[in-house]
């Protein structure tokens, strides 16, 4: 299968549990294509949290539409070298992988 953003999984791999009043909801981005990907983008527009976030894991760009996963850096293939991060708000944000940089060697 030929190497696409598509290739990009995002889900969340547990039920959610509470923060602060808020649900805290579990988020994996796993790379399932043999390439690596990286400057990967994913849409995040109304994303917010109530608790931190790693800003070299998921940083948002300026005009809060897109947000940068693992600082643009390459994520290579299979559930080991997912990126995984939490976030607490009152409602489910679909993180859907949007844009990245196919490296194949």
């Amino acid at each position: 299968m030929r190497s696409t953003v598509s290739r990009l999984i995002s889900s969340s791999p547990r039920p959610p549990s509470g923060v602060n009043g808020k649900t805290k909801y579990m988020v994996a981005v796993e790379n399932r294509c043999i390439c690596s990907q990286a400057d990967v983008k994913l849409s995040c527009a109304g994303f917010s949290s109530s608790m931190g976030i790693n800003p070299d894991v998921l940083r948002a760009d300026g005009d809060g539409e897109l947000c940068a996963l693992n600082g643009g850096c390459s994520i290579g293939m299979g559930a080991n070298y997912a990126i995984r991060f939490s976030y607490a708000w009152r409602s489910k944000i679909d993180l859907k992988p949007v844009l990245s940089t196919i490296a194949c060697s």
